[in-house]
């Protein structure tokens, strides 16, 4: 209860402190399952590599940005920050094997309008993974790094997996604070959350769902 955990988060972390094996749970044969853990993976490849972009040589302007806003590199760890590539193809390439079905399902690849062939959702943006209260990668917010580029914030589509108006971005991480400080501080972005948490208060979330985000903020109090 203090550490906010499951009943299996706490077998795992109690098996792991104290070196007893727990037997390996068999991947259910339900379609509805797999297909869940297929989505959840595929957000998790997403994160992976847009995070090696962010720290590569291509994410000089984008890391330069981050630095302009008082994001240290710690936080941008923290938060898994990252740059989607401007190809259009890389994440593309990295998702094939989960079959244009899926790979249009997670929100992160889109089908071409015109011709045959799919293309990257998110294409030279700031990347910022979107996590469900355990702390699963749901989806992403994206920014416009590009002068051009339209809308300046675009997110995930709704998935099986993301429900925009059920998420308030940071949760994993502010619940155990708003519980200790009895209050959650509700800001309006993204980049706002990690200024605010950079300082200090955990307890920090948003949401673009303004009385939903006030509902999840009661239920939490009342855990």
């Amino acid at each position: 209860e203090i550490e906010s955990l499951t009943f299996p988060e706490t077998l795992k972390l109690l098996a792991e402190r104290y070196g007893i094996p727990m037997p390996e749970r068999q991947r259910s044969d339900d379609p509805e399952v797999q297909r869940r853990a297929a989505l959840f993976e595929m957000q998790e490849i997403a994160a992976d590599l847009f995070q090696k972009n962010l720290r590569g040589p291509s994410g000089a302007e984008a890391r330069n940005y981050l630095e302009s806003r008082n994001v240290s590199k710690a936080a941008m760890d923290e938060f898994r920050l990252g740059l989607s590539d401007p190809s259009g193809q890389q994440l593309l390439h990295k998702l094939e094997r989960f079959g244009p079905a899926l790979m249009e399902e997670s929100g992160l690849i889109t089908r071409r309008q015109e011709a045959a062939g799919h293309y990257d959702r998110f294409r030279a943006r700031l990347m910022f993974p979107i996590h469900n209260e355990s702390g699963k990668i749901i989806g992403f917010g994206a920014r416009a790094l590009r002068p051009n580029d339209e809308p300046k914030y675009l997110n995930s589509p709704e998935t099986r997996i993301y429900k925009k108006s059920s998420v308030l971005y940071n949760l994993h991480r502010a619940k155990i604070d708003a519980r200790k400080h009895d209050r959650m501080i509700l800001v309006e972005g993204y980049m706002d959350v990690i200024g605010v948490y950079s300082a200090g208060f955990h307890e920090v979330v948003a949401s673009s769902g303004t009385s939903l985000a006030i509902e999840q903020v009661r239920a939490i109090k009342r855990q």
